[in-house]
């Protein structure tokens, strides 16, 4: 089997060297954290303290660098290993496991700072490693499963035996399905030990989980973290999941995209990719509108009824499906609120009446009474009016690097082993993930260091 290389196996090739004196040499954290988080630090533990912030920095990074699953067990490596405890600015003396979550907690604000700092000094790397890939930014959702009893699948199970043991005792027949569909029914909105944590349809299958969106770049530098259950409505009810999936996602959208752009407002990006869970008219016309960023999202089914017959389009005229000759008649211009305004096309042989409309064409198109109608979204509606014809070429070699993300969200999951830690509150998980972003980040400006051994910051 070939061996896999990682991003440091690759850089360390050339001039043989452990990661920690790489490190060492090219990553200089003192000089990478904000000054506002050195204020916040000295102002909490005033002038005499046992350990500086950059010892707790380092650790932290040590731990998303390495894959460290829990506290307990970074603590343990560090009391072993006097290396690490040099590399971290520690004496032979290490905190504990409760002064290390403490400082997460206390300094959330800060750590947070310190990732979308580290977005901001990677940006120019970015384009420096790939002007075209840094110009793109693409957007997915995930799911953090969290660790409460209703995860574990023995609470389903009760529910779905009750329901089945209901139904048999008075003699009702029932398909699977439907048992499956009323367990989930009466399953809780929200986990007992972290209202956050929402029933809700992710990664394939229906869990108790905090919602986010990943944005990165088509090099695959993860650029913005959202977490997404403040402002997505509960959509357990939709008997679908699918559809309970998409009414979330389609949510999900603008305040990411709002959110990034509030912390990195000199961000230059030209494209934005996401799939059919973001397709909806007012989400095309905000990235292009707002940001001035051509939007690439797919079209979902469930927008579209693909065996509705299409108007033909001759020298810039709508004309009926059947007859190209035939021009359709404007009838008026429909607004509604939170509604894209739509103009009204009608069959030239329809009329209106004190009854309703009647149409009086030998062949109609469809079975309606009034006849063929069609709704035309004006010229300046981007997702009918694509920037870049949609299914070209050329929107396929764009949109064809949607895939990154995925695999970015993958390995943003496995490095932190949420499966195997007791993940439970939701300001844990998103510090977490901040500071392995911040691992990230870090690793592409070290990585650049470790090409150009004479740049420092």
């Amino acid at each position: 089997m070939l061996k896999q290389l990682s991003f440091f196996d690759d850089l360390t090739e050339s001039s043989p060297s452990t990661v920690l004196d790489l490190l060492k040499v090219h990553l200089e954290i003192q000089r990478l954290l904000p000054s506002s988080w050195f204020l916040s630090y000295y102002k909490h533990y005033g002038r005499h303290h046992d350990y500086s912030l950059s010892s707790y920095v380092c650790a932290l990074l040590i731990q998303k660098l390495f894959s460290i699953p829990t506290d307990a067990l970074l603590l343990l490596i560090l009391n072993v290993c006097q290396e690490l405890r040099v590399f971290c600015g520690l004496g032979n003396k290490v905190f504990d496991k409760t002064m290390l979550s403490r400082f997460k907690s206390t300094f959330a604000d800060n750590i947070e700072d310190f990732f979308h700092s580290m977005v901001d000094l990677t940006e120019p790397i970015c384009q420096k490693l790939d002007k075209e890939a840094a110009k793109t930014l693409i957007i997915d959702t995930t799911g953090i499963e969290v660790y409460v009893k209703e995860n574990n699948p023995k609470f389903f199970n009760t529910i779905l035996k009750c329901l089945e043991n209901y139904y048999k005792s008075r003699g009702m027949d029932y398909s699977q399905t439907d048992i499956y569909k009323a367990a989930w029914a009466q399953m809780p909105k929200h986990a007992e030990a972290n209202t956050e944590a929402k029933l809700q349809y992710v990664n394939g299958h229906f869990t108790y989980a905090l919602k986010g969106a990943i944005m990165c770049n088509a090099s695959g530098i993860i650029r913005h973290m959202e977490f997404c259950d403040s402002f997505v409505e509960d959509n357990t009810d939709a008997l679908d999941p699918e559809e309970a999936k998409y009414n979330s996602d389609i949510k999900i959208f603008k305040p990411a995209l709002d959110h990034f752009f509030e912390r990195h407002p000199s961000s230059n990006y030209r494209y934005i990719i996401g799939d059919s869970g973001f397709d909806s008219d007012s989400n095309n016309n905000h990235a292009y509108y707002q940001y001035g960023l051509i939007p690439l999202i797919s079209l979902n089914p469930r927008n579209s009824d693909p065996t509705r017959p299409q108007p033909g389009v001759v020298d810039g005229v709508l004309t009926c499906p059947k007859d190209p000759t035939l021009p359709l008649k404007f009838d008026c211009e429909i607004k509604g609120k939170n509604r894209t305004p739509r103009l009204k096309y009608m069959c030239p042989k329809c009329r209106r009446t004190s009854k309703g409309y009647v149409c009086s064409c030998e062949h109609p198109c469809t079975d309606c009474k009034c006849g063929y109608i069609h709704y035309e979204k004006p010229s300046d509606d981007i997702r009918s009016h694509p920037i870049i014809p949609r299914d070209s070429e050329q929107w396929e070699e764009i949109a064809g690097s949607r895939h990154i993300v995925e695999q970015v969200i993958s390995r943003l999951k496995l490095p932190l082993r949420f499966s195997l830690s007791p993940v439970v509150l939701y300001s844990l998980v998103n510090k977490q993930l901040i500071f392995y972003y911040s691992k990230l980040t870090s690793s592409v400006y070290t990585g650049t260091c470790f090409q150009n051994p004479a740049k420092k910051l």
